[in-house]
């Protein structure tokens, strides 16, 4: 099953700078914002959103020139220092959400990648294209991966995973970063081999699900294809490995926020249409009181029903409205449209929020009327009109100003619920999941010319 690895670490010489390591900073590429990047940009000549997302020309390649030339800068002038013994990296957030202080603690290790159909790492979500070849050639540019995925693994019922990282971080941190938010990130280095060993053996059995970073989990998969036929790898390359940041499932910090869906440029007989859709579907009513957006969210967040359910704003002069589908109500549904196996209990894929909608609302009501079309197309249809906004107060926003037509309110997928979608091998519509906080970039890099373990860690060009 999953196979983890201690690795040689190259991190930020903080200390030497007298700066906090929050300062060096950032989210993963994907979600930063233009706002986010200018103010990160600010906080110092040497954060890793210059990585990240560097300037320049992606198309004519001196995006990634650009990448190199800052790489070797800062390895020049001892901005990075490289740990000089293999290391697990216990990591501890302290967070506030929704005015609650939570604490998650994980660990950052390399991973052997592995093909999805083996069934030791799961995906959940499809990825773009242009994306992961962005994601190849900044690995190709830097020689090292910049930040680590999120993924969460199931504990035994000993929680024997949550106690050694718990007895790690009882400690003295190696490193704290405090970041914007008044989020604050511990690491402790872990160099002993005899606990490497015990997380080695005790994750071995224990299927990863990926929660964040499909895109840069198919680069590492795509840069190891490229780099094995240029010639044979050593089994304990870097180059087979993946960093990654576990946190189990059981972890109470693990925050699961949903995804809205945010229409644009839709016309009005394809509003019509999904609003048609879903009152074919679904009981449908106005919120019972006035507020925000924001207040919206809140309340279809908190609705108990056990089948499906959304909201809706802008389809109706400001009103808010609610669909709701109980479970026996949503299974006969499903039974009704299948053609074969109407027997046979809906997955619960089939029986997701996100599912219902993309299936039977905006797919239907995007596609164009009269012609026949490929689930590829629907789902075409579906991502040219839409974004995928996790915050309300943006989603009010773009209704406020016109620059969005209606929007689809959701609510976030339970845990259990993703579990046993993701280990079925099915994957769910884009954006389905927005776990929370995500991993930032820069705590620690992982090389890709070393071997991984602790038995040895010489260069890998040095073993060829």
């Amino acid at each position: 099953m999953a196979e983890i690895r201690p690795f040689r670490g190259l991190r930020y010489n903080a200390a030497a700078q007298r700066r906090d390591l929050g300062d060096y900073l950032s989210p993963p590429f994907d979600t930063i914002t233009p706002e986010e990047q200018a103010e990160l940009l600010r906080r110092s000549p040497h954060n890793i959103v210059r990585l990240e997302l560097v300037s320049g020309n992606e198309r004519d390649g001196t995006r990634y020139e650009q990448v190199a030339r800052i790489k070797r800068s800062w390895m020049e002038q001892d901005v990075f220092m490289t740990d000089a013994e293999p290391s697990m990296y216990v990591a501890e957030e302290e967070f506030v959400y929704n005015g609650i202080k939570q604490l998650r603690r994980g660990f950052i290790v390399a991973v052997r990648l592995e093909e999805f159909d083996r069934g030791i790492i799961f995906p959940h979500e499809n990825v773009r294209d242009e994306w992961v070849r962005d994601r190849v050639q900044m690995m190709e540019a830097t020689r090292h991966a910049i930040s680590p995925l999120l993924v969460v693994y199931q504990d035994d019922i000993r929680h024997s995973v949550g106690s050694v990282i718990r007895a790690v971080a009882g400690g003295t941190p190696s490193e704290v970063a405090t970041m914007a938010g008044g989020h604050t990130l511990r690491l402790w280095r872990l160099t002993d081999p005899g606990t490497h060993q015990v997380l080695i053996e005790l994750m071995r059995g224990i299927p990863l699900f990926i929660a964040d970073g499909h895109h840069r989990y198919e680069a590492a998969m795509r840069f190891r294809s490229a780099t094995r036929a240029d010639g044979e790898i050593d089994p304990d390359s870097a180059i087979n490995y993946r960093m990654m940041h576990l946190v189990s499932i059981d972890e109470p910090g693990l925050i699961t926020r949903p995804f809205h869906r945010v229409l644009r440029g839709t016309t009005v007989e394809q509003q019509r249409r999904m609003s048609e859709l879903v009152k074919s579907v679904f009981a449908v009513s106005e919120w019972e009181r006035t507020g925000t957006v924001s207040e919206f969210a809140d309340a279809i967040a908190a609705l108990d029903c056990d089948g499906a359910a959304f909201g809706m704003c802008g389809f109706t002069d400001g009103r808010f409205l609610i669909a709701q589908l109980d479970r026996r109500g949503l299974e006969d549904h499903i039974a009704a449209r299948r053609r074969d196996d109407v027997n046979v209990a809906p997955s619960a894929l089939e029986l997701s929020d996100y599912t219902v909608l993309h299936r039977d609302v905006l797919e239907p009501g995007l596609s164009p009327v009269g012609t026949r079309h490929s689930v590829e197309d629907a789902h075409k249809a579906v991502e040219a009109k839409t974004e995928y906004q996790h915050d309300a107060e943006r989603v009010a926003a773009s209704l406020a100003s016109s620059d969005a037509d209606v929007a689809f309110i959701m609510r976030s997928v339970p845990m259990q619920e993703f579990v046993e979608i993701v280990s079925r091998g099915d994957r769910l519509p884009p954006k389905a999941t927005n776990f929370y906080p995500k991993p930032p970039a820069g705590s620690v890099l992982q090389p890709l010319d070393e071997m991984v373990g602790s038995f040895e860690n010489r260069p890998y060009r040095d073993r060829v």
